[in-house]
């Protein structure tokens, strides 16, 4: 599957070496990109998206095709090829 991945958290694209990026891996679920993210790219990448229960860490937010964020409890959610996926950070303010 492969599909077009934009990065807006402070870590990641540094360990990656860009913002946005097309994504090929073996799997069809939002979790199985994540999880193709961390061992392609390694330590850095597994800090920038893992907690310390190496859980992804609840301050990341998914979005797909920029319409339907995709909560933590739904990780499980098909993705199909050509998807576009957003990681980005939680902000908060007031």
């Amino acid at each position: 599957m492969k599909v077009n991945l934009k990065l807006f958290l402070p870590v990641l694209p540094e360990a990656i070496g860009r913002k946005e990026l097309k994504v090929e891996f073996v799997g069809e679920t939002v979790n199985d990109l994540i999880e193709h993210l961390v061992v392609r790219y390694g330590r850095k990448a597994r800090q920038a998206l893992h907690d310390e229960q190496g859980k992804l860490d609840p301050v990341i937010q998914i979005l797909l095709n920029g319409k339907e964020w995709v909560t933590h409890d739904q990780l499980d959610t098909a993705l199909e090829d050509g998807d576009s996926v957003m990681l980005m950070m939680m902000m908060a303010g007031g």
